[in-house]
């Protein structure tokens, strides 16, 4: 493939880089005031902090006559920003971490879905407090380690293949019914068993036998 030599008569002429003050923000452009005079110019693609009234901005003046803002040199009011992103945004590391680190506070929202993958997850804090309309949460382990659970619901269904429950004490208030259906049941009671009702009814089938060196009725 044979060069040219062929050499432009005019030259494209080089952007020219300004400094300017935001007089008004809206959407992706900017009204800016540059020598006295008011300008509109848009925000550029890359200018990920989104510049506010008043900010000192680093603009460029293109080849047409066009201002483009490169990004906020100043910002007088406050150190706050916003980091502005058009659409879809991928953060990623492909050989490190990523850390987000703040001495106040971390919010993270989102109008559909927040969703979090990963193969371990640690979360770690003094107080947590978690409010769900709807929580469906199945594993293959769960082991939990509290000094003091409190639950209070209006319904509760636990349906289990075996349950295995060992209490130092154990104190079981139903203010109405209280209803047990079993295929069999065996109770161990190492000192007093006592129950005490206004009304007791005990119906068999076919045998009912009671054994004890003494028995006392009435």
């Amino acid at each position: 493939m044979k060069s040219t030599k062929i050499v432009p008569l005019q030259q494209p002429e080089s952007a020219v880089v300004y400094t300017a003050t935001v007089i008004s923000v809206s959407n992706k452009h900017c009204v800016i005031e540059l020598s006295g005079t008011h300008y509109t110019a848009q925000i550029i693609f890359s200018c990920l902090v989104q510049p506010i009234k008043n900010d000192v901005v680093m603009c460029v003046l293109s080849a047409t006559g066009d201002y483009y803002i490169t990004g906020v040199v100043e910002r007088e009011a406050s150190q706050s920003m916003t980091v502005s992103f058009p659409e879809d945004v991928t953060m990623q590391s492909l050989t490190g971490s990523m850390s987000f680190l703040s001495s106040d506070s971390v919010t993270v929202a989102a109008s559909k879905n927040i969703n979090c993958i990963s193969d371990q997850a640690l979360h770690k804090s003094n107080r947590a407090v978690v409010n769900y309309d709807q929580l469906t949460a199945s594993g293959t382990d769960l082991q939990s380690s509290f000094s003091s659970v409190r639950l209070i619901s209006d319904f509760i269904n636990t349906m289990s293949k075996q349950v295995l429950q060992k209490f130092k004490n154990y104190v079981r208030h139903t203010e109405e019914s209280d209803q047990t259906k079993a295929g069999n049941m065996t109770r161990q009671v190492k000192g007093l068993y006592s129950m005490d009702s206004q009304h007791t009814i005990l119906i068999s089938k076919k045998d009912t036998k009671i054994d004890g060196e003494r028995i006392h009725m009435g």
